[in-house]
């Protein structure tokens, strides 16, 4: 069921994309990755994996041209987690939420 939703919701914004930077896309091709990425996720307890809608439109419209805009994301926000984590352990839990 999840995978489902998650594959759909995956695919709709590849369209989006797709359309908008002229180029094509192959459904199957994506139903895989996800597939392969759910079955390494399952053996580690993780999450389903899907694509990501907000982050997909931010980098789009900032105009990534790589995943190197991931790698760069990925390390801010583990900066963040290694420097800042005594400022957050004084808020609320209700504004991290």
């Amino acid at each position: 069921g999840i995978a489902v939703v998650g594959f759909m919701e995956s695919i709709a914004v590849a369209k989006q994309l797709a359309s908008r930077h002229k180029y094509d896309l192959d459904a199957s091709t994506e139903l895989l990755g996800l597939g392969m990425a759910n079955l390494a996720g399952a053996m580690f307890q993780s999450y389903p994996v899907t694509g990501s809608l907000s982050r997909s439109a931010v980098n789009d419209d900032a105009g990534a041209k790589s995943r190197v805009s991931g790698i760069v994301t990925a390390t801010l926000v583990g900066m963040v987690l290694l420097l800042l984590t005594n400022v957050f352990a004084y808020m609320p839990l209700s504004v991290l939420a």
